[in-house]
């Protein structure tokens, strides 16, 4: 399967995040060359494709093609179990970069879904190969971005998948998200959930009832309001107590 990426152009009134915000920004920023600037972004960036909530940015499986970044919008990562049941695996903000884990298997290993309407900037993975062959000091800007990758996985995974029980992981999973947001210079007090109660549910594997009774008592315990998907984190303190977390992540 190939990827199925949109290529009409109505951006003008979606709010994309920052060049220097951005999880590519290691490739893209410009680097010089025996006093010439060379610009992976200008020479050979796909900027700000539009894809559809709920379309495939790319298919577990699907050969390596390209590293995306998340220009607006969100994406869930699943695979498939054995009985062809999707297994929510992560997400991925805007801000952030998806598909450079199958730099190495030369296969995505998950699929990447829209749960909005969301654009990405696409570096197809030639251009990189070539430019990586012609110019070696670009190897440590993509070694730097690979790092920064496998740091944040390893984060997330200490945050929740450690934690004993359902309310930590709830709480520590909104703790996560603030802290992603925030990393971006985005809001990350007041935001909106991209994912399903559903997909959460998934990712941290509890009943949809369970969880929806986490986010009434976080709400109750004056931690956070709930309104819908809408999010507003009120006693930081609290909800990391709540996470079970230490005071420093």
């Amino acid at each position: 399967m190939t990827d199925t990426i949109i290529t009409d152009s109505r951006t003008d009134s979606v709010q994309h995040i920052e060049c220097d915000d951005c999880g590519l920004f290691p490739l893209c920023k410009p680097i010089d060359i025996g006093g010439r600037e060379l610009s992976m972004a200008d020479e050979f960036v796909e900027r700000r494709q539009p894809i559809r909530c709920g379309e495939y940015l790319f298919h577990e499986g699907d050969g390596f093609h390209a590293i995306f970044a998340v220009t607006s919008g969100a994406f869930k990562l699943v695979n498939q179990d054995p009985s062809a049941q999707e297994l929510v695996v992560g997400f991925a903000l805007s801000g952030e970069t998806v598909g450079q884990s199958a730099i190495y298997p030369k296969r995505y290993p998950f699929s990447a879904i829209a749960l909005e309407d969301s654009h990405v900037c696409q570096l197809p993975m030639h251009c990189v190969n070539n430019t990586l062959n012609q110019v070696p000091s670009m190897q440590q800007n993509l070694q730097d971005m690979l790092n920064k990758e496998n740091y944040d996985l390893h984060r997330q995974f200490a945050m929740l998948m450690a934690r004993k029980n359902a309310e930590q992981r709830l709480s520590a999973f909104l703790m996560n998200l603030s802290l992603r947001l925030n990393e971006r210079n985005l809001a990350s007090e007041q935001f909106q959930l991209p994912m399903s109660r559903d997909d959460i549910a998934n990712f941290l594997g509890l009943r949809k009832e369970t969880l929806s009774r986490l986010f009434t008592k976080l709400h109750q315990s004056g931690a956070i309001a709930v309104r819908g998907k809408h999010i507003r984190i009120l006693d930081k303190q609290l909800l990391q107590d709540s996470s079970g977390l230490p005071q420093q992540i």
